[in-house]
């Protein structure tokens, strides 16, 4: 007979907030490229990755997509959740699917909250932890519409204070490291020191909050963490398999469970998102392996023993990933990733002192000001409590504000000043977040994150107050000493951070530049927090009124005429100010972000493909021609004619694919043959990634009208042609979103209206395995 065990394996995704306060949208960041972030290369790393990850045949044929959220423990982050929402809709969908089907499956949901932006909360102020746990909870509830079992601590941070706002919370289980636990109480009921062993891992414990409440401890296994994390068992689903029932057989466990970052099931570890589905194929096979959550385990083996945790240096507490306890987050304690010779980390305790008595003068302020303008109707607490709708993104903060000024009758003018003090603490909150103490040196992105947001809640709240709150902070960011010599230390760097155009500013020149390069039917209403309100040509200098939707705030420019220097443009810009002072703007190349730069780029290349057919026709021939003459011609060809024909032939590519989706496909090839041949004969491999990115960006489109509106014969022979014709030329274009499209109809989840000839046809060429 065989042993029988549930296995848990728990993802902790997440990544820090990366937006700019300022507007609300996330810089390029060139270390992420090919992508204009990192949350973009994760996403298609890793987080979509797992919604539909490929599990390969001998052969190389994709045989099935499992959506891997729906066989393990997992939670998101709530600011990693709403950029998702955002940006990648179809992602957090199959998110929520996951959750339903295990809940289906299980009785429990696979997924589990998180307090709210990734502090270490033994670390917070009572008050703020207490928020961020209630925050992370209702943005659970927003998303998954239930109510979550379980709460991921931002690197397992707890100590007794954390585990009581837990239990009051109702929150029934934690997942944290077996190195956390100091004593566990053995079957006579008498607490046994653990004496730096790892705590047992194949059941659940009692912890025992500050005040005597009580919430479930499941101690992970730590073997399987590091060899999934560090020693590349993601390499190989059949060497995983082989050690996971290796342990099992050996500790005769009834539950085997670990947690890593999620980031290692496809980003960290490559393609281990297709080792984690392929490894669930093989536990579906295996009828002793139940693929479980924490749950559904604790419904039916609740936690009967107690466990005590250890205190940690200080009496603070313990996390997963400092050896001290919480003092990677708050001191030079040793722990660090990366680094020179020699680095320190001491800046760390400046830099959480400057956010401290930031922090300290910013509840200062709010507390006064919300006893002002509700005339202690309401407090500070309560109203930060109910203010999660808005962080969770179920309201506005305009409707916010709406609701309390209709129960308690504040006047007009206080309506921006509280969305100020709102937001104030929103970002003070932010400045805290975990990664910005985490890593080798205070010039890293995570730590400047951190204090653009310190940075943007002074911004907001020094109204607020007769002291200056900016050079205090500075001052005590100065003793925070970079490990870098040009850094220098915390107040450089927050001074680099206040440079650049305000948020109100960078989208007026957003906006300038979207009506200068596009066509009305392009034109932008909105960027970031801001949308425009009023827009007015009618006086020949362009009047711009818009509005930031996180603070209120309504800004008027005016743009006078602009001059090109050095190839380069001027942007001279009026601002009228709240007492009619004029304040203006003189707006260089170099001031303008990348990613307006970009977009702009995009709206010319788009304008420039936007050729009728018979222009299209014309252009062609004469561009075939060239291409003709270039082929045959025994003397070498100008370069400058050369290059200028090959931008030329991209753009009559790019205006046939992008720019005419609906023209008929032997036309498109008729035009675009000669072209593309062109290219692959004399282009650059910059010219070959750009026609692979055309087809690809074209196919992605049909797969979109496919999960809209079913595959229909249309766009089928469109996708089979185009796939064709593109590998005849010796190009093979992405075709994982089409996969992605296509797979209900392979895995007969849904009935296409074509003919099985044509839809086996379409397999073959997506590599999908036929027999």
């Amino acid at each position: 007979m065989r042993d029988e065990f549930s296995l848990v394996l728990h993802g902790h995704f997440y990544q820090p907030p990366r937006e700019n306060p300022r507007t609300g949208l996330i810089p390029k960041q060139e270390s992420a490229a090919p992508y204009p972030d990192w949350n973009e290369r994760i996403h298609s790393d890793c987080y979509g990755a797992n919604c539909y990850s490929r599990y390969l045949e001998w052969n190389g044929k994709v045989e099935s997509l499992t959506n891997n959220y729906e066989y393990i423990s997992f939670n998101f982050g709530p600011t990693l959740l709403h950029w998702l929402e955002e940006y990648h809709p179809d992602t957090a969908e199959k998110l929520k699917e996951a959750d339903r089907n295990s809940q289906m499956r299980l009785g429990h949901g696979n997924a589990i909250a998180q307090s709210f932006n990734h502090t270490i909360l033994p670390l917070d102020s009572e008050s703020d932890a207490l928020l961020q746990i209630k925050w992370g909870i209702r943005d659970f509830k927003r998303f998954y519409s239930r109510m979550p079992e379980g709460l991921w601590l931002p690197e397992c941070g707890v100590n007794e204070s954390v585990i009581q706002m837990l239990s009051d919370q109702n929150i029934k289980f934690v997942i944290l490291s077996p190195w956390q636990c100091q004593a566990v109480e053995d079957e006579n009921g008498v607490m046994v020191d653990l004496c730096d062993k790892p705590a047992p891992y194949s059941e659940p414990f009692i912890l025992t909050g500050s005040k005597g409440g009580e919430v479930s401890a499941f101690f992970y296994n730590p073997q399987m963490a590091e060899g999934i994390s560090f020693a590349h068992w993601l390499k190989s689903a059949d060497d995983l398999y082989y050690e996971i029932k290796k342990i099992a057989h050996r500790d005769r466990a009834k539950l085997l469970h670990t947690a890593t970052d999620g980031e290692i099931y496809g980003h960290h570890e490559p393609y281990g998102d297709m080792a984690l589905a392929a490894l669930i194929k093989k536990i579906k096979d295996d009828k002793s392996i139940k693929i479980d959550n924490y749950g559904s385990y604790l419904e039916k083996h609740p936690a009967v023993r107690h466990a005590v945790l250890r205190s940690g240096e200080e009496n603070k507490g313990t996390s997963w990933s400092c050896s001290h306890g919480v003092s990677r987050w708050h001191k030079d304690c040793g722990c660090h990733t990366g680094g020179g010779e020699g680095w320190n980390q001491k800046w760390r305790t400046p830099l959480r002192r400057a956010l401290r008595s930031l922090s300290d003068d910013v509840d200062e302020i709010f507390s006064r000001e919300i006893g002002r303008i509700f005339s202690s109707s309401l407090s500070p607490m309560d109203l930060l409590s109910s203010f999660g709708s808005v962080l969770s993104k179920e309201e506005t903060i305009e409707s916010f504000i709406d609701r309390l000024q209709r129960e308690y009758s504040f006047p007009d003018s206080d309506r921006t000043l509280l969305s100020h003090l709102l937001m104030g603490v929103k970002y003070k909150h932010f400045s805290f977040t975990s990664c910005g103490f985490f890593f080798s040196d205070i010039s890293g992105i995570e730590p400047r994150q951190d204090i653009k947001y310190a940075l943007h809640s002074i911004l907001l709240l020094q109204e607020f107050s007769e002291k200056d709150l900016l050079l205090p902070f500075l001052e005590k960011l100065k003793e925070a000493k970079s490990n870098i010599k040009s850094e220098q230390d915390g107040m450089k760097i927050a001074s680099d951070e206040l440079k650049g155009p305000s948020g109100d500013v960078e989208a007026a020149i957003y906006f300038m530049l979207n009506r200068t390069y596009s066509k009305e039917e392009r034109q932008k209403m909105g960027y970031g927090f801001f949308n425009v309100l009023k827009w007015d040509e009618n006086n020949g200098n362009p009047m711009l009124e818009i509005k930031d939707s996180s603070t209120l705030d309504i800004s008027s420019f005016t743009f006078l005429p602009s001059s090109s220097i050095d190839n380069g443009i001027n942007l001279y810009i009026a601002q009228k100010t709240e007492n009619n002072k004029i304040k203006r703007y003189r707006i260089t190349n170099d001031e303008i972000p990348q990613r307006i730069i970009d977009e702009s780029m995009e709206w010319i290349d788009s304008e420039m493909t936007k050729l009728n057919f018979g222009e299209l026709w014309k252009m062609s021939q004469h561009m075939k021609n060239y291409a003709t003459l270039a082929t045959t011609s025994p003397s070498p060809i100008m370069s400058t004619h050369l290059l200028e024909n090959l931008g030329y032939s991209l753009r009559l590519i790019k205006a046939c694919y992008l720019g005419h989706p609906d023209i008929d496909e032997e036309k498109r090839l008729e035009i675009c043959g000669a072209m593309i041949n062109f290219i692959k004969r004399y282009g650059r491999d910059e010219d070959i990634t750009s026609v692979n990115e055309v087809l690809s960006r074209y196919l992605s489109g049909i797969a979109e009208r496919i999960r809209e509106n079913g595959l229909g014969e249309n766009d089928a022979l469109d996708m089979l042609t185009s796939l064709r014709s593109a590998r005849i030329h010796g190009f093979e274009p992405d075709t994982k979103l089409l996969q992605n499209a296509i797979y209900p109809y392979y895995s007969k989840e849904k009935k296409a209206d074509i003919n099985e000839d044509l839809l086996v046809d379409i397999f073959l060429n997506l590599n999908f395995s036929v027999s």
